[in-house]
């Protein structure tokens, strides 16, 4: 595996809060999962990794496939990114956004957009504005792929999707992380999806990860006893058992969630 994002004694402050990423690597293909309480952080990580913020101290290194970036307009060609809110696009319909994102990215394909499109059963002519939450991930998740991009960062990629688009969404993601190594970083509140996707997880509270590794390595090192608790270690007593990924998180989360 080669390293696609690296964080090099990252912090940003702002105001109360600080987010502090002092050594953490991304490898290609892997499915980063972000779990975390509101105010952990997850949004503020992926704007530093996006350039749309800056570190107040410390350095993020990125890399495609060529090896590192020479400048942010290169490593942003082969990135995919999806936000909860589609604004920027409000007063255009799919056609008149297809124009404008093959002009923004060279491996745009029209082709495969809009047969996203049809899969997610996104009115093509209906203008961006007048579109449920929902159907804004949908136009949002069809944008980010159909540049075929490396990587992807998703904010909350499920959020406002019924059960059948969920399962949808959660199916494209995990083909095109199969099928071309598309390296995936996603945040959500839905730890069902968590469960289908993730292939590692940073558990981070507070802007601190307080957690982070292979789903299933964490899973083993942790263990829920008879009368609920859970600890760290292998499930060792009668009735204790591996921890699922849900008591991870209330593990180190609170279960606030």
């Amino acid at each position: 595996m080669s390293t696609r994002l690296e964080f090099n004694e990252v912090t940003k402050k702002r105001d109360q809060f600080t987010l502090s990423l002092p050594g953490h690597a991304i490898e290609k293909g892997e499915i980063l999962g972000v779990i975390g309480n509101n105010g952990a952080g997850k949004s503020t990580m992926i704007q530093l990794v996006l350039g749309l913020i800056r570190p107040t101290s410390g350095n993020i290194h990125r890399y495609t496939d060529k090896g590192a970036a020479t400048s942010m307009q290169e490593w942003k060609q082969t990135v995919g990114f999806v936000f909860d809110d589609l604004s920027v696009y409000d007063d255009m319909h799919a056609t008149k956004l297809a124009s404008f994102l093959s002009e923004v990215y060279t491996g745009w394909d029209d082709t495969y957009f809009f047969s996203l499109l049809d899969q997610f059963e996104v009115d093509k002519k209906k203008k961006v504005k007048t579109f449920s939450r929902g159907m804004r991930m949908k136009t949002g998740i069809a944008t980010a792929l159909a540049h075929h991009p490396e990587m992807l960062l998703l904010d909350e990629p499920t959020s406002g999707l019924d059960t059948k688009s969920r399962k949808q969404m959660i199916a494209l993601l995990n083909e095109e992380n199969k099928k071309r190594g598309t390296t995936i970083i996603f945040s959500s509140h839905i730890l069902a999806d968590m469960e289908q996707l993730a292939s590692s997880i940073w558990l981070m509270d507070k802007g601190e990860i307080l957690a982070h590794g292979l789903v299933e390595k964490l899973r083993e090192n942790h263990a829920v006893a008879a009368d609920g608790t859970i600890h760290k270690g292998k499930p060792e007593e009668e009735g204790s058992k591996q921890a699922a990924l849900e008591d991870l998180h209330d593990y180190y989360l609170g279960g606030d969630e």
